[in-house]
Parts: structure tokens; C-alpha cells; sequence
């Protein structure tokens, strides 16, 4: 499993090269495998308190490879008119494809799904989570000190 966690941590480290960010060190806070079987699926969720969250892709049928990424913006649905062709200026979700030995990475507030597998054979995937090591205390720390005298009712 170490082959597979120093694949994550590389691209979690482009990753941050990437965006810019400046970090002391992060981690990988869960890992978990996904089998969907035939007519099984994955509803639309999140990962909270990580910053980045992905999935690899280890066997995908053929037909069966898909994972959508939904415009976070709730009001995103509220007028659509028709277009010629959606792409990610007009459409308010993102389809990509998976094929085994694809990784996919992207924030943890991002939601995202997986459509039923419609194959004869299981998808199997693992996703994950990154985080910053000891985020609140090295790049997040409160913006005040001291404490705040409490008033007593009377």
C-alpha cells in the first residue's frame, strides 16, 4: 500500500504546487476501496474537513466509466437556457471519464457522484483524503488572543 500512498502524495503535492499553496506538511486522513457491482452507484456527496479529496480508478468496465463534478453554486440550476452544446461555461455539472489507472483529484467541498454501473462487471475505485498537518494551529491560528470577560445576567 505504500506505492500506492506515495502515488497520492505526489499528486497531492503538484497539486499545491500548482494553486500556490505554502504548507509545512499534510497527510492522508482516510483511504477507503469502492466496489460497485452491477446497478450499483455512488450518490452525490462531499468530503468535509479535507482540502483536497480524489479517487483512483482500478478496474472500469467498459460503458461504466464516469464521475461528475457539480457546479457548487445552489443557484447555478436556477436559469439554463438551451444551448447548442454544454460545456463548462454553460453546463452546471462536469462529466469525466475514468479508465483504469486514472486519478482524479479535487476539493473535499466539491460535490460529486458516480452514475449506476449499467456493465456486467464491478468498477473499483479508491478515494481518499488530504489534509493539512495540524491546519488551525500553523495556518489557520485565530486572529485574536486573550479571553472575553462574560456578562452576567442579572
Amino acid at each position: 500500500f505504500a506505492e500506492f500512498a506515495g502515488l497520492v502524495e505526489g499528486a497531492a503535492r503538484g497539486a499545491f504546487r500548482f494553486l500556490g499553496i505554502s504548507y509545512d506538511s499534510f497527510e492522508i486522513t482516510g483511504c477507503w476501496a469502492n466496489v460497485n457491482p452491477p446497478g450499483g452507484l455512488n450518490s452525490s456527496h462531499n468530503h468535509p474537513n479535507n482540502y483536497l479529496s480524489g479517487v483512483y480508478y482500478v478496474e472500469v468496465p467498459p460503458g461504466t466509466g464516469q464521475i461528475v463534478f457539480a457546479d457548487p453554486r445552489p443557484q447555478a440550476g436556477v436559469i439554463v437556457p438551451t444551448t447548442a452544446a454544454y460545456n463548462k461555461f454553460t453546463g452546471n455539472k462536469i462529466t469525466a471519464e475514468a479508465k483504469p489507472g486514472r486519478m482524479f483529484l479535487f476539493p473535499g467541498w466539491l460535490f460529486h457522484s458516480v452514475p449506476v454501473n449499467r456493465g456486467d462487471g464491478d468498477r473499483i475505485s479508491i478515494a481518499f483524503n488530504v489534509m493539512f498537518t495540524q491546519y488551525t494551529e500553523k495556518m489557520s491560528p485565530p486572529l485574536w488572543s486573550g479571553t472575553v470577560p462574560l456578562k452576567r445576567r442579572s
